[in-house]
């Protein structure tokens, strides 16, 4: 049986929602970076995942009030105070996972709280559905302690390190960066460097700064996630093998990709009814084909690469 819980993290400007298409394909729903809403979407609950969070977040008598079929508002009120649970649950859980919150929350500060001292074991066992987080890095400095114990102890939930060639991260990059950009939605990262990125002349400028700025969005990610590839629990992932023969890669390396994934997973398969069920690569795909850097960088950009990234 395939596990109910990942965690993807996926550099930016890897290509991203492509392997949440494959993710999405398997039954999974994506939260974080792939998910600009953390309630549960209608229809995705299992047997008995309901008390069990209520009972966590309010107590076992307000649950059982909740739950109480002779009361006839109960409909409402349970669908609320369930969604104020999972927000709150979502919240605890991407804290733990060393991501950045705001203080500002709609969520109850008691309510959170009452979930943030749930041991690991307990918390991964109430996230309702099929869930995939989707991370920018996960940085050993900043995750909580408690999550990288339970871990390294059972593998649980699996982890998937997804990266790309430098050379596409970066154009990628410099691309979603010099659209407009949402004041309130986007990270104030983001927010600062489309101003330094547009400030600059040419697409060569724009390329020598990401490169020598080690404060550019999705640098300080790569450097900290690095003993991801290394790790033998870990599934490494690279897009070029995911993207397959419409995006310049191979079907061969795409199904070995696959069914290393399935693997991770417990997934059952097959790879190939896995392919069948991916959607076609929309029309304006550039942005995710592999090889498209190499077009935009000069022997000046690959001598930078190499000096300071030790990339060949």
């Amino acid at each position: 049986m395939a596990v109910p819980q990942l965690i993807v993290v996926s550099l930016p400007g890897s290509g991203t929602p492509l392997l949440a298409d494959i993710t999405t394909a398997l039954g999974y729903t994506s939260y974080g970076t792939m998910s600009g809403d953390p309630r549960t979407p209608a229809g995705q609950l299992g047997r008995g995942e309901v008390y069990p969070l209520l009972r966590a977040a309010y107590g076992a008598d307000r649950a059982a009030l909740l739950l109480n079929p002779a009361d006839r508002i109960r409909n409402s009120a349970l669908q609320n105070a369930f969604q104020d649970a999972v927000s709150a649950l979502w919240r605890v859980w991407w804290m733990r996972l060393g991501q950045p919150t705001t203080p500002a929350s709609s969520v109850a500060p008691d309510l959170e709280a009452r979930l943030a001292r749930l041991p690991e074991a307990e918390l991964l066992g109430l996230l309702p559905g099929r869930g995939c987080w989707y991370l920018t890095g996960l940085d050993l400095h900043t995750v909580d302690a408690g999550l990288l114990r339970a871990w390294h102890a059972d593998g649980r939930p699996p982890i998937i390190f997804h990266h790309r060639d430098l050379r596409d991260r970066v154009i990628s990059q410099i691309h979603a960066l010099s659209q407009p950009l949402d004041r309130h939605g986007s990270p104030p990262g983001h927010l600062v460097y489309h101003d330094i990125l547009t400030a600059q002349p040419t697409l060569d400028a724009k390329i020598t700064l990401a490169l020598t700025d080690p404060g550019f969005p999705g640098m300080r990610e790569a450097r900290r996630s690095q003993w991801l590839l290394h790790h033998p629990a870990v599934c490494v992932l690279s897009h070029e093998e995911l993207a397959g023969p419409a995006l310049g890669g191979t079907a061969y390396a795409r199904e070995q990709a696959l069914a290393r994934l399935l693997h991770a997973l417990d997934h059952p398969g097959p790879v190939q009814a896995l392919v069948s069920a991916l959607p076609p690569p929309a029309s304006d795909a550039d942005d995710i084909a592999a090889g498209t850097g190499r077009k935009h960088f000069t022997a000046t950009h690959e001598r930078l690469l190499s000096r300071l990234h030790g990339v060949c």
